[in-house]
């Protein structure tokens, strides 16, 4: 049995395995026998994934869509690529790409990302009717900017 079965036998008993601080494995004290007994089994494995999942979050490591609908892991700058690499091969995510996350961990909505999207347009816009009617007041003559 793997430890994808092995999870999935836990989550559909509605048990919780967890590592405590000290890096020990820790099961809810009302699981059944035969789910003690799985956890025991499989307690390394267990532990590998939990450990790989701390990183992933500690380091904040995040799943994204790339431009062409595939997935990659996207890493921020300073990542101990060694870590990374043998998490994402416990957690059976080392076929995904990997792709540096250089905006400083920032993660937003996507509809935070449309309206920020939006925003950009519409300010490139608003600089490009400025530049414009600035110059056109320049190529008007002397006499009747005095005017204006």
């Amino acid at each position: 049995m793997d430890v994808e079965a092995v999870l999935d036998r836990l989550m559909n008993a509605g048990v919780s395995v967890w590592l405590d601080h000290e890096g020990k494995l820790r099961i809810d004290k009302g699981a059944p026998e035969d789910i003690k007994q799985l956890v025991r089994e499989h307690k390394q494995e267990l532990i590998d994934v939990r450990r790989a999942q701390d990183f992933m979050n500690r380091a904040g490591i995040r799943i994204i869509r790339l431009p062409l609908g595939h997935l990659a892991l996207a890493y921020p700058p300073r990542t101990d690529m060694d870590e990374l690499r043998w998490a994402a091969g416990m957690l059976r995510m080392d076929s995904m790409p990997l792709v540096i996350n250089d905006e400083d961990c920032e993660w937003i909505s996507p509809e935070e990302w449309r309206r920020r999207q939006v925003a950009r347009i519409f300010e490139g816009y608003r600089r490009e009717r400025l530049r414009t009617a600035t110059a056109e007041a320049e190529e008007q003559p002397i006499l009747r900017r005095r005017r204006a």
